[in-house]
């Protein structure tokens, strides 16, 4: 079973910005807006291990209900990897204290994308 991306955004505009880059590296990406979503496409007869990522700016989802969902989703091997609006450093904070790992600012997250991405 190959590895696979999920994005964690109600953000259109950024959401295609993600699956662009994400086609430019030839991986399989694709957004969830609901915790049953993210359930059923991380299942482990979906994916093996895979990569999620959260947008801590849009989420669709509570916080968290999506920080035990990932924390799950880490002790099965995927890698998580949330972002954050520099200006927003309280959201980064929470995030971090729910274990949420470290919140990248958007900027930084935009230009390891290829790389997170390329590792899967």
């Amino acid at each position: 079973m190959a590895a696979r991306a999920l994005l964690v955004s109600s953000d259109l505009f950024f959401i295609s910005k993600v699956k662009e880059a994400a086609a430019g590296c030839a991986k399989e990406l694709k957004t969830v807006r609901s915790l049953e979503a993210l359930e059923q496409e991380s299942a482990p007869g979906e994916a093996s291990a895979g990569l999620l990522i959260i947008d801590l700016e849009k989420l669709p989802i509570p916080l968290e209900a999506l920080a035990q969902a990932a924390s799950s989703l880490s002790g099965r091997g995927w890698k998580v990897v949330s972002f954050f609006s520099h200006v927003h450093v309280t959201t980064a904070e929470n995030a971090r204290g729910l274990g949420l790992g470290e919140p990248i600012p958007r900027s930084k997250f935009v230009r390891v994308l290829p790389e997170l991405l390329a590792a899967l």
